[in-house]
């Protein structure tokens, strides 16, 4: 192993040395772990840190590693950052939810190769960034296609300034080629009414005309929006593909540098609409059950949407 100066089963025994220490000293029951096996990997948003994946059998194993709201994950790396000289972060991810998002990955791309889109190709791709989980996603995007932003700016109840800055700000860092469209502005009526019911569907939907006209002008022949409500859709000769719900993207891999990117749109339909923030915790807990949300992370969306 490059990054470490001893064989696998040493660094192992060092790990479980350290977690049963630490679990000690947090006064947490005394549990067998079994991990499974670890590797190492640069991290793409950061060369300078080193993302230690560790892999473990199961959720129960996975979950007393990382400890109630991740005290012992986040001790194993205090204790662990000054071995390296990279900063040092770890990722905790069971045999059993691997399997899962890579039988579904395998299964989105066979559905897509049957709807004559082989996704493997690189093809050029339009992809609409609005808000936090969007611009999280770039990098896995990446993977798949040759993406082409765009971003909806109808005003600033949707796209607030400092949500406006910050996508740009990332485009331009990361050198990728982008525009802010302005269809229309909303007025005051049509925001109301956003807010009365779900966001998504009242406004970000109703752009879905004016993705697939900017797409053909473009010769695109894919659009990749976040927010469709089916999975995949075939409209006017264009693919539309919600990304995130066909290909499996653990939250904590999109959260991005920095402050959340939330939709003040939905924060406030939550609020003011049982229904929105009934759909927007189910989709979370939904999350939760099928292994792409952590429960902390979890649990801390589903406050957001409480409040």
């Amino acid at each position: 192993m490059q990054y470490i100066d001893k064989s696998k089963e040493e660094f192992l025994s060092e790990i479980y040395r350290i977690v049963t220490k630490i679990r000690l000293e947090l006064e947490l029951n005394a549990s067998e772990i079994t991990i499974s096996d670890f590797e190492f990997k640069i991290d793409s948003e950061n060369n300078e840190n080193l993302i230690l994946m560790i892999y473990t059998p199961t959720r129960t194993d996975k979950s007393l590693l990382i400890g109630p709201g991740g005290w012992v994950i986040g001790k194993l790396r205090e204790k662990l950052n000054g071995s390296f000289k990279e900063n040092l972060i770890i990722r905790v991810e069971s045999y059993i939810d691997r399997k899962k998002e890579l039988e579904k990955i395998e299964n989105s791309k066979l559905y897509l190769r049957e709807k004559g889109l082989e996704i493997s190709s690189k093809k050029d791709a339009l992809v609409v960034i609005q808000c936090e989980y969007d611009l999280s996603s770039i990098n896995f995007i990446k993977e798949y296609f040759n993406p082409i932003f765009i971003t909806f700016d109808l005003g600033t109840a949707i796209l607030p300034h400092k949500n406006r800055n910050r996508i740009e700000r990332v485009f331009e860092d990361k050198n990728l080629k982008y525009e802010i469209l302005n269809p229309y502005k909303l007025n005051g009526e049509q925001i109301t009414d956003a807010i009365s019911k779900n966001p998504c569907e009242t406004i970000c939907n109703n752009l879905i005309s004016e993705m697939i006209n900017y797409a053909k002008n473009k010769n695109i022949e894919v659009v990749i929006f976040n927010h469709l409500n089916a999975d995949y859709e075939f409209r006017n000769g264009i693919h539309m593909i919600n990304f995130l719900k066909m290909i499996p993207v653990k939250l904590n891999s999109l959260i991005h540098k920095g402050r959340s990117l939330d939709c003040p749109l939905l924060i406030q339909s939550c609020k003011r609409n049982k229904i929105t923030k009934t759909f927007k915790i189910k989709q979370i807990v939904s999350g939760v059950y099928s292994g792409l949300v952590e429960p902390t992370e979890g649990a801390e969306e589903i406050i957001k949407y409480l409040k």
